[in-house]
């Protein structure tokens, strides 16, 4: 094993054993408790988005359902995903030091961090999209046909993490079509049973929507492509500036530069290698930059395109530092900035997690998400014994819900007011006519017209105030309703 090899694999090994050990300080964000409820349902998909997470959590619930075990996924997937963007930074520039300051720049981004630390669909995404481009890369330089399968296969599994994995392929369409050398591939046989084989691992999710009306396509459709437009300048602007946030603010600049300077230099030299990177990394970047003109965008839902950008960033800078000594010389200082502001983001945010040292802007608040919920299940508790052996809880978000399902005593079932088809799995209270429940909703967003139509009784029985260092994060209010009808619940 060569010295740079090493240093990478010690540099993995030492921020992930640092995430396992931090993954225990703080409670379960609000999506993280959705899906571990989706773990403790195995199924072949989901409303919101393909099974992988849950099959995850599922097997790391072996080990435990603390909040360390929920997140050990992330925490592997995040150093496989380290690894397979030092092997692709190696395989395309042949070169050690540029590799391992590719996983570097990777640990240093904040989405990344995000997807590597906390349970999400991101983060088995993040792993096999990572493997994915790795295998294209050593297609590209190899031209050996069997690496179309490798690359088949974790496609598949990729999809089977996330929808938004299905970009990769026609990103790999126009890089094959730009190609000369690769273009050969598009009339043999090797990309389409690679295609094939995707899709067959792909198969369970197509068969659990074939069988509820295409539900989970429908609605992520309508969700990345049908959302609200208040003007293009607007949301362009909020998707120039959300990417700038999730990679570490000036370093994306830096990203932006590599990715076009790679796709240049790769036509220059007719670089194929090159211009696989910069051909994946434009096709996306500009496929989410020209969505963003017409509809609002979630900052994360571009993420992956940053795999192939990051692989080239630390060699394209390196280049960029040898021209010239002014320029080259505010080009090495610009940059290692850049990564000194990032590493310092990734510090405040970890230690504003566990011990907030500044005050923040409630929307930007990160307790809001990860702090509060024992103590709401705790008073939940309480007055779930003051109501019954069989009363129920209701909440009005489902990650509410699913949240007071987890830190309830027993892990009690917790339902939500319009579940939207998200929770059919639960089965209905439907079968609980007559027993009473308990109504937990953040205040002032209650729906008491509503509920009180299918109890016999609604009494408001106080709120609980979740504070934090004297500052109020949450405040909810606690209903108890007596005698329920039936015909309410919507899974």
């Amino acid at each position: 094993m060569d010295r740079t090899k090493a240093h990478t694999l010690l540099f993995i090994a030492a921020v992930s054993l640092f995430r396992l050990a931090f993954a225990g300080w703080f409670e379960l964000s609000l999506d993280e408790g959705y899906y571990w409820l989706w773990g403790q349902h195995p199924s072949m998909s989901y409303y919101d988005h393909p099974p992988m997470v849950a099959w995850i959590i599922t097997a790391t619930g072996l080990l435990g359902e603390s909040e360390r075990m929920i997140r050990l996924g992330a925490i592997l997937c995040g150093a496989a995903s380290s690894y397979f963007i030092y092997l692709t930074a190696r395989e395309v520039f042949n070169e050690g030091k540029p590799a391992f300051w590719a996983v570097v720049l990777l640990n240093l981004t904040p989405m990344f961090t995000l997807g590597s630390l906390v349970m999400t669909p991101d983060s088995p995404l993040f792993t096999f999209w990572a493997m994915t481009v790795y295998y294209g890369a050593r297609l590209v330089n190899t031209q050996q046909p069997h690496y179309w399968y490798a690359l088949g296969f974790f496609f598949g599994l990729a999809l089977l993490s996330k929808y938004t994995a299905a970009l990769f392929a026609p990103a790999l369409l126009v890089f094959l079509i730009v190609s000369e050398e690769n273009r050969a591939w598009l009339f043999r046989k090797e990309p389409y049973l690679a295609f094939a084989l995707s899709m067959i691992i792909f198969s369970p999710v197509i068969l659990w929507n074939y069988q509820r009306d295409w539900i989970s396509f429908r609605f992520q459709l309508s969700h990345g492509l049908a959302g609200e437009n208040p003007g293009f300048l607007l949301t362009m602007g909020e998707f120039w500036g959300s990417q700038a946030a999730i990679t570490g603010v000036f370093v994306f600049f830096f990203m932006i530069a590599a990715m076009v300077g790679v796709s240049i230099r790769g036509l220059r030299e007719r670089r194929d290698d090159y211009l696989y990177l910069g051909v994946i990394s434009l096709s996306l970047f500009g496929f989410f930059l020209l969505n963003s003109a017409r509809t609002r965008m979630e900052g994360n839902w571009g993420v992956p395109m940053y795999f192939t950008i990051i692989a080239a960033t630390p060699f394209m800078v390196a280049i960029y530092s040898e021209r010239g000594a002014f320029l080259g010389r505010l080009t090495s200082m610009g940059y290692r900035f850049s990564l000194f502001f990032a590493a310092a983001l990734l510090v405040y945010a970890h230690v504003q997690i566990v011990e907030p040292v500044l005050p923040m802007p409630k929307k930007y608040e990160i307790s809001r998400r990860i702090f509060g919920w024992r103590a709401l299940a705790a008073e939940s508790d309480r007055r779930l014994a003051e109501l019954g052996a069989n009363a129920f809880i209701l909440a009005n978000r489902y990650q509410i819900s699913t949240l007071l399902t987890y830190y309830t005593k027993g892990h009690r079932p917790a339902y939500i007011s319009n579940g939207k088809g998200r929770f059919g799995y639960l089965g209905s209270v439907e079968k609980l006519p007559g027993a009473p429940a308990l109504y937990v909703t953040e205040t002032g967003r209650d729906d008491i017209a509503t509920i009180g139509r299918h109890f016999q009784r609604v009494e408001k029985d106080g709120f609980i105030r979740i504070e934090r260092q004297g500052e109020l994060i949450r405040e909810f209010t606690f209903y108890k309703c007596y005698n329920y009808q039936g015909e309410f619940i919507r899974l």
